[in-house]
């Protein structure tokens, strides 16, 4: 199998890693009493530093080329430096909140907009261009609309929801769409 066949599975299985920390925020803001910009500020960063080593990890065993390998590079570095400026405002309540998460989701999501853009594999710039457009639309949400610090965490909280379960079901589905695209060929060539 060529390294272009692996490139969906592989992906789906990085998309399923992803999915873990996203539905760990998504459950620590569902059930958690306090939605306070600290409480927001922690949970970001127990997102960004789970997230970003799996898109590093991506990098190394997903053979990904060009504009998505250096899209996913852009992600994770962007994703990193968030939550470490998160972790060091912990204290600047609302409006370090909402700089953090809405320039961070600002930069993840043009880089995924752009690398499903330029993706040939229509499945895989599908995907791209979804969780692009999840996050373009975090990012809008959050700078644009004035709110106080329990909406800015229960919108990030269902932002995690929703795309954590996107990335449970595209991860799937690319896995299984690979599955059935070589499964013809393997069968073919027996």
């Amino acid at each position: 199998m060529t390294d272009s066949a692996r490139v969906p599975a592989r992906l789906g299985t990085a998309f399923l890693l992803r999915a873990i920390p996203t539905l760990i925020a998504a459950a620590v803001i569902t059930f958690s009493g306090n939605h306070g910009a600290v409480v927001g500020l922690v949970v970001f960063v127990g997102f960004a530093f789970l997230v970003a080593p799996v898109l590093l990890l991506s990098i190394a065993l997903v053979p990904l080329t060009g504009v998505a390998k250096t899209a996913t590079g852009i992600q994770a570095i962007a994703t990193v430096a968030a939550g470490a400026i998160a972790a060091a405002t912990l204290t600047g309540g609302l409006p370090a909140l909402v700089l953090v998460i809405s320039i961070w989701a600002a930069v993840t999501a043009a880089a995924e907009l752009y690398a499903g853009y330029r993706e040939a594999d229509r499945a895989l710039s599908r995907e791209w261009l979804t969780l692009g457009g999840f996050t373009a639309l975090l990012a809008l949400v959050i700078a644009i609309i004035p709110m106080n610090d329990v909406y800015v965490v229960g919108i990030f909280g269902a932002y995690a929801v929703i795309t954590g379960l996107f990335l449970v079901i595209a991860g799937l589905s690319l896995r299984a769409g690979t599955t059935a695209r070589t499964s013809p060929s393997t069968e073919k060539n027996a």
